[in-house]
């Protein structure tokens, strides 16, 4: 026979992980907003890193083309 003081803690208990639940369910929308933004921030890092490339690309041959020029004269 179930006694009502393990009734009673088995209802505690219950309240304890269920409070327990809604805290890591928090916690995981929580990371999930915060990765959410690291997405964002990453890919816009990666676009301006591209442009970037892309302009000392266009630098390096301009530079080769002047020297190529000064070498000329």
């Amino acid at each position: 026979m179930v006694k009502n003081s393990d009734v009673q803690k088995l209802k505690d208990e219950i309240s304890r992980l269920m409070a327990a639940l809604e805290d890591v369910n928090f916690e995981c929308q929580r990371l999930e907003i915060v990765n959410s933004n690291l997405d964002f921030q990453l890919k816009s890092v990666s676009r301006e890193l591209k442009q970037n490339i892309s302009i000392l690309e266009a630098l390096e041959e301009e530079n080769k083309e002047l020297k190529k020029q000064l070498n000329d004269k």
